[in-house]
């Protein structure tokens, strides 16, 4: 695979001496002979509560106290320590999931994702009111494949499920603080309460706060800063003995900095002193907002044979999330875009599960209606838009020459400063524009009658004077605009309207006392309205600034300087144009429609479209004695197609089609030599049908949209447990994943070619190899108390960073977490030391974005060294 150094990650090839040292250190540390026993960890995988080790999935699940321990803060912290998983969620408005290499990077919405997150059994439609606190949770359960069968549509990668924890039937109260460098501040407070005999109330109130890691060269104000507040509570009734009712709440607040994306364009950089791993340069403000609000309602009653579940809820949330798109202070660069939502979501699931001695089932309905809003909104400058134009023509010059993206962002830079030395400013938009003119048909009086028929037509279709001369008269008028750095903005309205019915069955058979089949199948349909809504509002300067007509000279290709007069009077040009909008050209450049001065497909009540499915899953489970299980399984998942959410142009169609994943999966469990080993494998296979995929598409004007390609992807799964002592305890696992687009639409109608296929390339940001230990060893003191040390060690393989850019390549990394922490013999407190990224890796999370439309690719990292201290009081 091609690399390009340039904009790699800082190299760090996997470390045997750092390996060796960890093993080292977790063996000098273990004190005594005797092996403990693994707790059982129960899950509801198969929406009934099981032993991890009985159910035949793949599942990585994390307990509430083993969260707290590793110290993870979100779930990409989780993320980067379970096998198969990618989690990005350094914008948490714009969360990226990905499990084992399947995700949809799409950040508008107009299509689903395709990793299902549930809170408490309700599913999260947007990522953006996926982000909840780790706190006062039970466990997070992270499962693997398909899981169209029980979870739904939207599951085709797998799902995410955070169940938080009950009311108890107690009186307690807990407090946690924790401070670190960077000026983190977070605190973290749950209260319990027994109202009566069968009713008790939780309560918890989460605060995080924390400083940017670096500093503005260029401004006053900082980025990448976090500041959010949570608030819970949960009631639980038993009214009988066979019945529960619990309600559940939350409402949460962001108020902060968005990420931090830097600029990645050596040129780039040294003109506005930036580094992405170090100081900033940033010229527009980077926002995230949010204020957000959930409820849900679940009544479940034991009948004699059979469970009856009921789960009711609603959410709603509104964001703005500002960024600064190009990652730099350039003026020539300037790319500023705000995406603002509202959005509701409505929720009902029935479900009945029943048991025999020889029959497991699961049968039930679940309908969902999603109602959103979102606009968004894009800000250039004049220069900006010529620095596209540069861009734009390197990129045709050097077509076919094998030069990667970032060659050719490297080269735009250096041509951008050469022009403004010669005075050429305005040439570069000035030839896209007559080309645009020249080629697209905007001026066709059956596509645009408005412009074709007011004199501009008659300008650029005259044929009497030369590209070049035609070229030097628009730059009349763009030369000064694009000098002037004059803004130029745009914006597109969605609206949408989508809703799911499903019904679904599972059934697990034991066909002798050591083998089960499990048969399940889900019928889904989904129906979307949808409506994009937009208008340009600027207009290229023709023929000089404002209502000016065509008057005055022009300076022709030669040099030459001819009176408009003398042009009119050969004939070479048309009488002079009425002013106003004549000497003016209404166009989107982020919004672009075929040149059509506006696009509205709610004129005709929106568009709409459904899909339909039949999902399933067939396993077959073996347990060989009660500590060894193997299972062989077929599932498969169903996403729903969507709509292009900013623009469509010729080739591009405003709707596409639906997912399909296949999964073929083998795997043990098992608990050995007592069940103080546990050790878990799995290997798969799956095959993708019209995968989604987010591509910067040229319509000639380059933009993001969705469109399908089929993928397939290889892989195999190891993790191990080991409570070596009752005080030393050890944990490791293993990913291997090969990924690999099979088919890639090619749209001919904007020229693209094979050449331009993704087929044989891997899917973004899918490392091949992946691998983590961890060791924590407990001290019993003489007084009672308690001291537990432990370090997490991850190492990641290198991946592709950016979709438009196989070549750009992030190289692999080392993270390593150290954590000492203290329990008092009452367990009233606990205080730790804990620091993050301990060795200060230089580590690139992600490469790209909307900037690389304009020649500007940003990338955003992890989080250098950050250290701290915990103190945790109960009563």
């Amino acid at each position: 695979m091609m690399q390009d150094a340039k904009f790699a990650g800082v190299s760090r090839n996997f470390s045997k001496t750092t390996l060796s040292m960890a093993i080292g250190f977790a063996t000098a540390i273990s004190g005594s002979a005797y092996a403990a026993e693994i707790e059982e960890v129960v899950v509801t995988a198969q929406k009934r509560a099981e032993n991890l080790q009985e159910v035949p999935i793949a599942i990585s699940a994390f307990t509430g106290e083993g969260i707290q321990d590793m110290g993870a803060q979100n779930l990409t912290d989780l993320g980067k320590f379970t096998p198969g998983v990618e989690m990005n969620n350094d914008t948490p408005l714009q969360p990226t999931y990905s499990i084992r290499g399947i995700e949809t990077g799409d950040f508008t919405v107009g299509s689903d994702p395709a990793v299902a997150v549930y809170v408490d059994g309700v599913y999260a439609g947007r990522g953006a009111g996926a982000e909840v606190p780790l706190a006062d949770l039970e466990r997070v359960e992270i499962l693997k494949g398909p899981q169209g069968t029980l979870f739904g549509r939207n599951a085709t990668g797998g799902a995410i499920h955070l169940i938080s924890k009950k009311p108890q039937d107690e009186n307690s109260f807990e407090s946690t603080v924790s401070v670190g460098n960077y000026g983190r501040v977070n605190t973290d407070i749950i209260a319990n309460s027994a109202l009566t005999d069968n009713a008790f109330l939780r309560l918890s109130a989460s605060t995080k706060k924390r400083d940017s890691w670096a500093d503005n060269v260029a401004n006053d104000f900082t980025v990448g800063n976090h500041d959010t507040q949570t608030y819970r509570a949960s009631l639980l009734f038993e009214p009988t003995q066979d019945t529960e009712v619990l309600w559940r709440a939350y409402y949460g607040v962001m108020d902060q900095g968005s990420a931090l994306r830097s600029v990645v364009v050596p040129e780039l950089q040294a003109i506005d002193g930036s580094d992405p791993m170090g100081d900033y340069a940033l010229d527009s403000p980077t926002v995230e907002d949010r204020d957000s609000f959930g409820t849900s309602l679940s009544v479940t009653h034991d009948f004699e044979n059979v469970t009856f579940t009921s789960i009711t809820s609603f959410s709603k949330f509104d964001a703005v999330l500002e960024q600064d798109e190009d990652g730099t202070a350039n003026p020539d660069y300037y790319f500023w875009s705000s995406n603002t939502d509202e959005q509701e979501q409505f929720s009902q699931e029935f479900r009945l599960n029943g048991a025999t001695d020889s029959l497991k089932w699961t049968l039930g309905a679940s309908y969902s209606q999603e109602e959103l809003e979102h606009t968004t909104f894009a800000e250039f400058t004049s220069g900006s838009l010529e620095s596209f134009a540069v861009y734009e023509g390197i990129k045709a010059a050097t077509a076919g020459m094998g030069l990667t993206q970032s060659q050719q962002e490297s080269m735009a830079v250096q041509q951008r400063e050469l022009m403004k030395m010669a005075g050429l400013e305005g040439a570069a938009i000035s030839t896209f524009v007559y080309d645009l003119l020249a080629s697209s048909g905007i001026l066709d009086a059956a596509i645009n009658p408005t412009l074709a028929a007011n004199g501009l037509g008659m300008l650029t279709a005259s044929g009497n004077l030369s590209r070049d001369d035609m070229i030097a008269v628009l730059m009349q008028g763009i030369q000064p605009w694009v000098q002037s750095d004059a803004k130029w903005k745009e914006d597109v309205f969605n609206a949408g309207d989508y809703r799911s019915t499903a019904v679904y069955g599972d059934f697990t058979w034991s066909v002798t006392e050591a083998m089960d089949i499990t048969f399940g199948a889900r019928y889904t349909y989904d129906e979307k309205d949808f409506s994009v809504v937009t208008a340009y509002q600027n207009a290229l300067p023709l023929m000089g600034m404002g209502n000016v007509g065509l008057t005055g000279n022009v300076t022709l290709a030669d040099g030459s300087v001819v009176p408009v007069s003398a042009l009119v009077a050969g004939g070479m040009l048309p009488p002079a144009i009425p002013m106003g909008l004549n000497t003016q050209l209404p166009m989107g450049l982020a919004f672009f429609n075929n040149g059509n001065p506006s696009l509205n497909s709610d004129a005709d009540g929106g568009i709409s479209d459904s899909w339909e499915d039949l999902s399933g899953r067939l396993v077959v489970d073996y347990r060989w004695n009660d500590d060894v299980m193997t299972y062989a399984s077929v599932s498969t998942g169903f996403k729903a197609g969507g709509f292009n959410s900013l623009n469509f142009g010729p080739g591009v169609d405003q709707s596409f089609d639906q997912e399909n994943v296949t999964n073929y999966e083998a795997g043990i469990k098992s608990s050995l030599f007592d069940n103080s080993v546990r050790l878990n494998a799995s290997v798969y296979f799956y095959e993708y049908e019209n995968l989604q995929t987010l591509d910067l598409v040229g319509t000639p004007i380059p933009s993001y949209n969705l469109r399908n390609g089929d993928a397939e992807g290889l892989g195999g799964e190891i993790e191990m447990q080991w409570a070596v002592t009752d005080n030393f305890f050890v944990a490791g696992n293993y990913s291997y994943l090969d990924t690999e687009f099979t088919r890639y639409q090619i749209i001919e109608a904007i020229g693209e070619t094979e050449a331009d296929s993704k087929v044989g390339q891997p899917r973004v940001g899918t490392p091949e190899h992946k691998f983590n230990i961890m060791g924590e060893y407990t001290v019993d003191l003489a007084s009672g108390d308690m001291l537990k040390l432990r370090a997490d060690y991850n190492w990641t393989d290198e991946r592709v960073g950016s979709i438009t850019d196989a070549a750009r390549i992030i190289e692999d990394y080392q993270l390593l977490n150290l954590r000492a922490g203290w329990t008092s013999a009452s367990d009233r407190y606990s205080a730790s030391l804990w620091v993050q990224n301990a060795t200060d890796e230089e580590i690139y999370g992600g490469i790209g974005g909307t900037g690389a439309a304009i020649g500007s690719s940003p990338a955003w990292r992890y989080m250098p060294r950050t250290y701290g201290a915990d103190f945790t009081v109960r009563f």
